[in-house]
Parts: C-alpha cells; sequence; structure tokens
C-alpha cells in the first residue's frame, strides 16, 4: 500500500499544469532526440554521456576499453577480447549472466539477440559515434524493456555531415586496422554518411587468428517538419577459438596438454582420460566461430511544433552464427560423437512509436514521453557433429512482446528540483521446440542431446521509475531513485535450464533503490552515487544447468571523478565498490566416494573431504552471505592525460580489478581469479590534417586472466581446477589518422 501511495503522488506531481521557459540544464538534453529516451529525462538515475569530444581522443580504443573506464561497469573478455569481441560488460555485479542483465542499444534498438550470444562492439567504428548514453541500473528498463536490470549502453552514430578521416593502425600480434568516414550534403535537406572499418590480428593466442569486416550507411533527409533516417548496418567476423587454460588441478590427459604455468598462449589440445600427458591429441581440429550482421533501421521524427514531436522507428536485423567446437578425441581426419558443429539464425522485426509533449512557463515546466513498441524474434539453431554430416538436432524458438510505457519529468524552477516518474507493461510470448535424430551419429544416445517438452508461455512484466534531483546550489545537486525491473530468459538459458527436458525458467524480478550527488566548478567534477538492487528468481548457471536462484541482494558506491590539475593536465578517476551476496539459498550435497561423484549431484559429494572439511559436513550448505561469483569487490582507474604541446597528448592509464570468486562457484571455495593491475600509456601528435598515436598496454607484462570457470566434476580430485581465458600481455600499436 505505501508503495502504491507513492507511486499515485508522483504521478499527481507529474501531471500538474505547466508553463514556458528554457528547460533546466539539470536535465539530459542529448543534441539528437531521434535516437533516445532520454530527451524527457531520467530524474535521479546515475547518467553518464560520452560525447563526441571525448571520443576524439579515444580513436585507438574499441568501446569496451572506453566504456570501462566509468564508474560501475566492469568488462570481461573470452578470447582475447581483440576489437571488443566477445567481450560482455558487468553493472551492478551480475556475475556470469551479466550479458544478460546488461541492455546494450545502437541508436535506441537493442542489440542484445533471443539467445545468449555476445554483443559484437567491433562492428561500430569510434569514429561513427556521436555519443554513448550509459543508464546505471534498472531505470531504463521503463524506457527499455526486458534485460535492463543493471543497466543500458545507447549507442549513437553520427546521421549528418561528418568529418572526412582515415585511420590505418597497426600493432603487435600483426594486429592491422583500417576505417574510414565519408559524409557530405546530398542537397540543402539531405545528407549522406558512410563509415566502413575492417581489422585483422593473429591476437596473443595460438590458433586464435581474427577477421572482421564492417559497414554503416546513413541517411538523412528533412522535408518541412519530418525528418527521416535511414541507418544501414552490416558485419561479419571470423576468428578460431584457441580454448581456455586449465590452472590448478592435474586429472585427465588433456589437463596436461593444456596447463596454464606451461603455456598462457596455446591452443585447446585434445586428448585420453589417461592421467599422464603422454598421449597430448596436437592433431585435433581448431575450433572456430563465424557470424554475419545485417540491420536496417527507419527513423522518422515529425515536429508537430516547437514543443510536440512525434518519433516512428522500424527496424529489421538478422544474425547467423556459425561455430565447431571440437572434442577432446576429435583428430584433423577422425570426428569425435562429442563434436559439435552450430548453425543459429536469429532475426528479429521491431515498431515503435512515441509521441514527446513539453508543456513549459516561467516558475515550471513538464516533459512527457509515452510510446508503444511490438518486436518479434525468431531462433533457429541446428546441431551436428561436423559440417558434412547430417543434422542431429534442432531447435526452434521465438519471442513476441507488446509494450506500453511513459516517462514523464517534472521541473520546478524555484526549487531547482526535478521529479520523474515513468511505467511500463510489456507482455511476452515465449515458444519454443526441439527434435532429436537419435539415428545420426553423436546423437543416438540420451546424453548426447536432450529432448525438450514443448515449451509455450505468455505473461506480463512491470516496470517503474521515480526519482528526483534537487540542486543545492550553483555547484552541488542531489538525486535518488527507486526502480522495478525484470528480464525474461533467453533460449539458450531455456535450453540448459533442467536435465529433465523442460525449458521453463521463471522471469527475473528486481528493485533497487540509489541515492548520489552531483558536484561541479571549473576545477573539478564529481558524480558519486550508492544504490541497494534486490532480485528474485536470478537466471544464473549454477552446477552444470541454468536455474532460478535464490534472492540476491546488491550494495555498492560508483564514484566517477575529474580534476583539472592545471590549464593543460588532468586527472580522471572511477572507483566501484560492489557486494552481492545470496540472502538465502541452501545446496544438497551428492552420493557417492570422494573421488566419484554422481553426476546428479547439486554440490560436492556428502563424504568427499572438500564437503567435509571445507564447508562443515552436515546435511546441507546454506548460501546465506555467500558472495555471487565473477563479481570484483573492488575495481578503480585512474587516467593521467597532460598535453604537452599545443599538438602533443600524453596519456597514462591505470587500471585495478580486485580478486573475486571462479563461474561456477555459489560455495565460495575455489581459489580466487587473483587481482591484477594493468598500466598502459599513449602519446598522441597532431600536425595539421594528421593525427599520430604511439601507445603501449600493459606496460609491465603482467600474465593476468578475469575470466574463470571451477570444474562441473565437484569431486574431491576436481577441486581447485579451473578453465582460464588469459589476456594480453605487453603489446604495442601505432595509429595514423588523417583528415581530408
Amino acid at each position: 500500500m505505501t508503495k502504491k501511495l507513492v507511486i499515485s503522488f508522483f504521478i499527481f506531481l507529474t501531471f500538474l499544469s505547466t508553463v514556458n521557459a528554457e528547460i533546466p540544464q539539470i536535465l539530459i538534453q542529448p543534441s539528437s532526440e531521434q535516437y533516445t529516451r532520454l530527451s524527457s529525462g531520467l530524474a535521479g538515475a546515475n547518467i553518464t554521456i560520452i560525447d563526441e569530444k571525448i571520443l576524439k581522443t579515444q580513436l585507438n580504443k574499441n568501446l569496451p576499453q572506453i566504456i570501462e573506464k566509468y564508474s560501475g561497469i566492469e568488462v570481461r573478455r573470452l578470447y582475447d577480447g581483440v576489437e571488443g569481441t566477445n567481450s560482455s560488460f558487468d553493472m551492478r555485479g551480475f556475475g556470469e549472466a551479466s550479458k544478460s542483465n546488461v541492455l546494450i542499444l545502437i541508436n535506441g534498438n537493442r542489440l542484445n539477440n533471443i539467445d545468449m550470444s555476445n554483443v559484437s562492439f567491433s562492428h561500430i567504428p569510434i569514429t561513427s559515434i556521436e555519443r554513448i548514453e550509459i543508464v546505471r541500473g534498472g531505470s531504463a528498463a521503463t524506457l527499455y524493456g526486458s534485460g535492463a536490470v543493471g543497466g543500458s549502453i545507447n549507442v549513437i552514430t553520427k546521421n549528418d555531415v561528418i568529418d572526412n578521416r582515415t585511420n590505418i593502425s597497426l600493432g603487435t600480434y600483426n594486429t592491422q586496422k583500417i576505417n574510414f568516414n565519408i559524409g557530405s550534403k546530398v542537397n540543402d535537406h539531405s545528407s549522406l554518411a558512410l563509415s566502413a572499418s575492417g581489422s585483422f590480428s593473429d591476437t596473443f593466442r595460438d590458433a586464435a587468428e581474427y577477421e572482421n569486416q564492417n559497414f554503416i550507411v546513413n541517411y538523412k533527409n528533412k522535408i518541412e517538419d519530418a525528418t527521416l533516417s535511414l541507418d544501414l548496418f552490416s558485419s561479419s567476423k571470423d576468428q578460431d577459438l584457441p580454448g581456455p587454460r586449465v590452472k590448478g588441478g592435474a586429472v585427465y590427459n588433456y589437463h596436461f596438454c593444456n596447463r596454464y604455468e606451461d603455456s598462457r598462449t596455446a591452443k585447446h589440445i585434445g586428448g585420453s582420460t589417461a592421467t599422464n600427458g603422454d598421449s597430448c591429441n596436437t592433431n585435433q581440429r581448431d575450433d572456430y566461430a563465424e557470424s554475419e550482421n545485417n540491420r536496417i533501421n527507419a527513423n522518422i521524427k515529425y515536429d508537430v511544433d516547437t514543443l510536440n514531436k512525434l518519433f516512428i522507428n522500424l527496424g529489421y536485423k538478422e544474425r547467423i552464427d556459425k561455430a565447431f567446437l571440437a572434442a577432446n578425441g576429435n583428430t584433423i581426419n577422425t570426428p569425435s560423437d562429442g563434436d559439435r558443429y552450430l548453425r543459429t539464425e536469429t532475426d528479429n522485426n521491431l515498431f515503435n512509436i512515441r509521441y514527446e509533449t513539453r508543456q513549459v512557463e516561467e516558475t515550471h515546466s513538464n516533459i512527457l514521453n509515452f510510446g508503444f513498441e511490438i518486436g518479434h524474434a525468431f531462433y533457429n539453431s541446428k546441431r551436428y557433429r561436423n559440417e558434412n554430416e547430417a543434422l542431429g538436432h534442432n531447435y526452434h524458438a521465438s519471442l513476441k512482446t507488446r509494450a506500453f510505457y511513459l516517462q514523464n519529468t517534472y521541473y520546478n524552477n524555484s526549487l531547482d528540483l526535478a521529479l520523474s516518474f515513468g511505467a511500463r507493461q510489456e507482455r511476452s510470448e515465449s515458444d519454443a521446440r526441439d527434435e532429436v535424430y537419435r539415428t545420426v551419429s553423436g546423437f543416438i544416445n540420451s546424453w548426447d542431446a536432450t529432448d525438450h517438452d514443448t515449451y509455450d508461455n505468455s505473461r506480463n512484466n512491470y516496470a517503474y521509475n521515480i526519482g528526483f534531483e534537487k540542486g543545492i546550489d550553483k555547484n552541488l545537486s542531489l538525486y535518488g531513485s527507486y526502480s522495478e525491473s525484470f528480464r525474461i530468459p533467453n533460449i539458450d538459458e531455456n535450453i540448459k535450464a533442467t536435465t529433465s527436458g523442460s525449458f521453463h525458467l521463471e522471469d527475473q524480478e528486481s528493485e533497487g533503490i540509489e541515492v548520489g550527488i552531483l558536484y561541479k566548478t571549473n576545477m573539478l567534477s564529481l558524480n558519486a552515487s550508492y544504490y541497494i538492487l534486490d532480485t528474485k528468481n536470478e537466471i544464473q548457471y549454477n552446477q552444470s544447468v541454468n536455474t532460478n536462484l535464490d534472492p540476491i541482494e546488491r550494495q555498492g558506491l560508483n564514484i566517477d571523478l575529474e580534476y583539472l590539475v592545471e590549464e593543460n593536465s588532468k586527472v580522471t578517476v572511477s572507483v566501484n565498490f560492489t557486494e552481492a551476496e545470496f540472502t538465502a539459498g541452501t545446496l544438497t550435497p551428492g552420493t557417492g566416494g570422494s573421488s566419484t561423484c554422481s553426476y546428479t549431484n547439486t554440490t560436492y559429494c556428502s563424504n568427499s573431504s572438500t564437503w567435509q572439511n571445507l564447508m562443515g559436513g552436515g546435511a546441507s550448505f546454506s548460501l546465506a552471505g555467500k558472495s555471487v561469483p565473477l563479481v570484483a569487490p573492488l575495481t578503480y582507474s585512474v587516467n593521467y592525460e597532460n598535453k604537452l604541446r599545443n599538438n602533443i597528448i600524453f596519456n597514462l592509464g591505470i587500471k585495478y580489478n580486485d580478486e573475486k570468486y571462479v563461474s561456477n562457484d555459489p560455495e565460495n571455495i575455489e581459489p580466487k581469479i587473483p587481482d591484477y593491475y594493468q598500466v598502459d600509456t599513449s602519446v598522441n601528435s597532431t600536425n595539421g590534417p594528421y593525427i599520430l598515436t604511439f601507445g603501449i598496454n600493459n606496460i609491465f607484462d603482467k600474465k593476468i586472466y578475469d575470466f574463470a570457470v571451477s570444474s562441473t566434476f565437484h569431486d574431491d580430485n576436481h577441486y581447485g581446477l579451473s578453465n582460464v581465458y588469459p589476456l594480453p600481455e605487453r603489446n604495442i600499436f601505432f595509429d595514423l589518422a588523417y583528415t581530408f
């Protein structure tokens, strides 16, 4: 009842009669409103806008490298993360499930797919970006829907006349990159821009070559009061997958062949189940992944008058993923029943219509956005033993969504106070089915592939946000918010939901509060906030399956600071404290001997030394107070920039990641991923139309990794064993840009 009264109060405030003055600076005012819903204001949320001025100094970086410099954002990389591929963002401490709890958008359209595939950032050239909008916490769920639990990142590309520029970059590991932008006015009312990029790298890992090509075309045409923007995207990526390194144990032959200590770079090498290292399979096929992405979006903005605007968006995207994953017994000439070749096709249609009205007067003002959107996504994934054999398993799924939403911000000039309210109702209809062909090699046995029951589920979900921002004086403001958000499970989570063949998982629900301060002078800029986020039915990978976990509470502190040391030098600092803990839940031990556990156990065996000595024995193990794996309690970055001369800029950056528990270890007993520092530096020189950058990443040649997963075999012999993905050691790059 109390919550309903609070919401009703804010609704009443937001729909008060309103009046005419400039929209105050306390509200977000993007220079272009076509690709954002923040124009309505989102008071109370912790928001960062990375504008083009900042991006121009980061042309040698990929998107994850730029974004991770801000608080509350941790990047997780697999297979070296070259060009931002196979990277995921973690906001608010979701660990391995982070990619499903952070919503990634380009021009307001979601990039997250119906499955769990990583969003590829390599297809968005930095030079094509106008700005990046980062919203921390669940407030963005009202605007964008499912998946924005930890936050959202909206990348806005340019759709107007741009600088004609080309960039060439060379670096360690035979890394070669090129990108260019070309744009011009077609006539007085229209313009056309093209951005393209390509890159190749042998990468830090053996058998891990990477190559991609990307094209973005933006067309803009203004006819009287209407502006049409058309965006075309196309990208392709090919990469060999080197597999993990094994750390902390030696049970099977392929562990000996893939030891982290012996080689941090080598490819995954298969082997038998022998307990010696004499029969490593060095003739195994290389794993690989290929991806093709195509998208088209048409956006119309119609100015009804100076205070009323209508936005219409139509979009379509398709993605084709191909991958081969070899089993340990595979050789180039002899396949193994455990080999898998996957071909997955996803496509998505979307429609959105939004109306924005501003009513302003001398004493107060109001901005209201309300809209309707529909989407329909399709998924078809075929599984084979290899590329040339018969189909063994086929998955089909689709997801329909319909949503109504509104976001309103009321501003009182005399009180210097902004109040926001937002609400969303989203209807989701999911279905899934599969077929297993038991006559095909590799799919004959029941454990080779799981037969699932046909799945059909319809439900409604709701998101809310209320927030305020209060100016104390000309330098200081306070803000705070309450939000409710949700996410529905993706098809990959559904597929591995249980061992009994059911696709079903419950929808995840979250609620959070946040309070913060904004302080700005000519020398200092500070944004700091404290948050608490509670979830129930959280979807996580746990003990070999995906499941809805018991309640988890997260709390933390985000700090972003920029200090102008003197006219030509500045320091930027971001600090993130995160505590993510289970508040309830128990694990029941499995049966079997100290070295042999049943495959259906939920945790270590009851009579194993691990269960008895490290976990205290007994009939169950409590998760209350245990940390969520893969969440670093402390991360920070410090960047120093010095303008040595008018045309030379020196940069030095330090990044720190605290130690954290490995994936698949909710018990918090496995050895942790070690903490690490990484120091990068670069020098940027501008000479007329030329910009030359020289840089060194990981100056001190640290041997580091930020992702590891413990063994799914929970017995004494596998305690301490984990698969890790090493990150690059010292590497060097040269970058040359030319504006014409």
